[in-house]
């Protein structure tokens, strides 16, 4: 009965072991993600601050629009810097539900004239990220008048 008594605890502190263990990573892995999102978050924002405020306006069409060559390589980083939180989306690095906090933002952002301006020039180089190409033909899609 003591042997008994014996293996139940081993097996109740292994179980209990394992859960612990479990909890730990998993909960790293949101604080880790979370992490992530916040660092690119802050570091596009960052760079839209850099930028002025008439880029922002929804007037005129794309390219149409004249910017500074700073300017341009401020607004080529934002939409580095998303297309690369993009990826870390889609491979895992954070969840799902994090994205959906900011992608509203970030689909308004690049629907703006300067940014379908500059996207198009830099089409040719996400060509082969199938992903982040549909993503951003179906925001296009939303855009256009029904």
């Amino acid at each position: 009965m003591l042997d008994h008594i014996l293996r139940f605890m081993t097996l109740g502190t292994v179980i209990v072991g394992s859960v612990a263990i479990y909890t730990a990573l998993h909960t790293n892995n949101r604080r880790l993600g979370a992490d992530i999102f916040l660092r690119y978050s802050d570091r596009v924002s960052d760079l839209r601050r850099r930028l002025p405020v008439t880029v922002f306006l929804e007037r005129g069409a794309a390219g149409d629009i004249e910017i500074t060559a700073e300017e341009r390589r401020a607004v080529h980083e934002i939409i580095h810097s998303i297309f690369e939180l993009y990826e870390l989306k889609v491979h895992g690095f954070f969840p799902s539900a994090i994205w959906k906090i900011r992608e509203p933002d970030i689909e308004r952002l690049l629907s703006l004239p300067v940014f379908q301006q500059e996207l198009a020039s830099l089409e040719g180089r996400y060509a082969r990220h199938p992903r982040l190409v549909a993503w951003l033909d179906k925001m296009r899609g939303q855009q256009q008048p029904a």
